[in-house]
């Protein structure tokens, strides 16, 4: 009886059937998996003839299990926190060597070999764009990635360097050092005034040829002594006061100081300003003068400011420049750039490195030095580097100074500077386009490589070898492989996996749907046998 037959192919289609979704529910928890679809098509089937209105009488032979779909849909993605877990959010699989054949897989549990290579558990190569010197190219082959956890990044040499500030417009103007010669009697022959490192000698009667220098003559009276060696000190023309020559032609003028006599009092002006660089050092062995009090030790201080920046040689060693500011008059400032002795291999103060003055307008605005300044050398470092040429960027791209004066306190807002030491490699991660972004200890980003991702015209149509990996065939089409998020293809999400996207309800339904066509087909099979054994008893009978 064809009955049988039938009933039997009933049969083995929901026992293969049980077996997609027992095969689905058993990988409930694997990785990225997809389930199986039982797809059932009907038999061949037999032509008894027709009936009166011509129509065929047919009679099927059975079924049988004539597919697996198995959809593609999206599994959840949680984040796991290791750096190497893939998830791929959307359409494609990873493309992975496996000793020479090209297989693919959505399950991103990859983990890293003793030599560095990103691999799947089953030891594959994951495939895709290593970055040559931080640059990734898609249009080279695929090749094996790699994240080597001793990978050094080379230093880069500072070239440019940038200060951000503001300079206190209202902070007070430098005074020069001042001071007071008095005399209570008047100078004795042979007696001494020291001034600014000139030794003046005041004698009763000027030193006939040849000629001796810095001699003044003592007048009448004291008030007539201190205006000969105000004399002196300015460097006026030598001439008589109605006593004849008044010091010697030998006597050079003090440069930079002014003197001002008045009766028993001699002024002294110190031309420039600033702080101890115009220490004036004074003395006098003269029985009724003196001078007064701390006098030209030092004048008045201007505004000051200072800031420091590290900089990079091309060796990665690093040093500190120190940028000094002080304020020299009313719109205009000195500047000072150093850096410390030992780092050119001396010893002492710091050593300057450049040095100049910065002018502003009546608004605030830098307006010389007019441009940046450029080949700033430091020359000699001890470590054995280069000689490092620095620009020192007092402008932004669109012609705005990036230091000003305003009667705000002196402050630094933004510092930068383009060097770096050499880092190693210290964690790294894949953003959505499948880069594998590393960071080093140097603080730097730098792209280490890019994954994979394949594209097939029919999901469907792929071959599964086991171990979440499949193969392309005639029915999936060639691949398209390229970067995630074109062509496309998905983005990935980095430390994260895909779960398997089958449904417990949807499974359970499946069982109870294929238990009862089971059933249904055994009791077909005992109901024939039950129509069998009555027709045998009949014919014995």
């Amino acid at each position: 009886m064809s009955s049988f037959a039938t009933s039997l192919s009933g049969l083995n289609a929901e026992e293969q059937a049980l077996s997609v979704i027992s095969n689905d529910l058993s990988n409930l928890n694997t990785t990225a998996f997809k389930t199986g679809t039982p797809v059932f098509s009907d038999l061949f089937y037999q032509m008894l003839g027709t009936d009166g209105a011509g129509d065929p009488v047919e009679v099927g032979a059975g079924t049988t299990m004539s597919s697996v779909s198995s959809p593609f849909t999206q599994g959840n993605t949680p984040t796991t926190g290791v750096p190497t877990d893939v998830a791929i959010q959307g359409n494609g699989l990873f493309v992975l060597d496996q000793g020479g054949t090209q297989v693919y897989t959505r399950a991103g549990n990859f983990t890293l070999s003793p030599q560095g290579q990103l691999i799947d558990s089953n030891g594959s190569n994951v495939m895709g764009y290593p970055a040559v010197n931080g640059v990734i190219s898609t249009s080279q082959p695929l090749a094996p990635l790699s994240i080597s956890s001793g990978q050094v990044y080379p230093p880069n040499a500072t070239s440019d360097a940038e200060l951000d500030m503001n300079l206190d417009a209202s902070s007070t103007n430098p005074a020069a050092a001042s001071g007071t010669l008095t005399l209570t009697g008047n100078a004795a022959n042979n007696e001494t005034a020291t001034i600014g490192g000139t030794t003046y000698t005041f004698v009763t009667a000027l030193s006939a040829g040849p000629t001796v220098p810095d001699q003044v003559l003592i007048g009448a009276t004291a008030s007539d002594t201190l205006n000969n060696l105000g004399a002196a000190i300015n460097g006026g023309v030598v001439g008589s006061d109605g006593i004849g020559t008044i010091y010697s032609t030998g006597t050079a003028a003090n440069t930079g100081i002014t003197a001002t006599a008045s009766s028993n009092s001699l002024g002294l002006q110190f031309s420039a300003t600033g702080t101890a660089g115009n220490a004036i050092t004074t003395t006098t062995d003269i029985a009724n003068g003196s001078f007064g009090s701390g006098t030209l030790t030092g004048g008045a201080a201007g505004g000051s400011f200072s800031d420091s920046m590290t900089v990079y040689d091309s060796l990665g060693g690093s040093h500190v420049l120190t940028f000094n500011f002080n304020k020299a008059s009313s719109g205009n400032w000195n500047y000072q750039i150093t850096i410390p002795a030992a780092d050119v291999g001396t010893t002492g103060n710091p050593q300057v490195v450049t040095s100049g003055t910065l002018q502003f307008d009546a608004s605030g605005n830098l307006v010389s030095p007019s441009a940046d300044l450029s080949g700033i050398n430091i020359s000699g470092l001890a470590d054995g580097a280069k000689t490092m040429s620095l620009n020192w960027q007092l402008y932004d791209s669109s012609g705005t100074p990036n230091i000003t004066q305003t009667s705000q306190p002196s402050a630094t807002s933004a510092k930068n500077q383009d060097g770096y030491s050499a880092g190693t490699l210290s964690s790294y991660n894949f953003d959505s386009t499948g880069t594998i972004n590393g960071v080093f200890s140097n603080g730097k980003t730098v792209p280490l490589g890019q994954i994979a991702l394949a594209s097939f015209p029919n999901y469907d149509g792929l071959k599964r070898v086991g171990s979440n990996d499949y193969e392309a065939s005639l029915s999936s089409g060639s691949p398209s492989v390229g970067a995630p998020g074109s062509g496309g293809r998905g983005s990935v999400d980095g430390g994260a996996l895909e779960q398997s996207n089958v449904d417990i309800a949807t499974a359970f339904t499946q069982l109870i749907q294929a238990e009862r066509g089971y059933q249904a087909n055994a009791k077909a099979i005992t109901t024939a046998d039950d129509l069998m054994q009555s027709s045998i008893a009949l014919i014995q009978g």
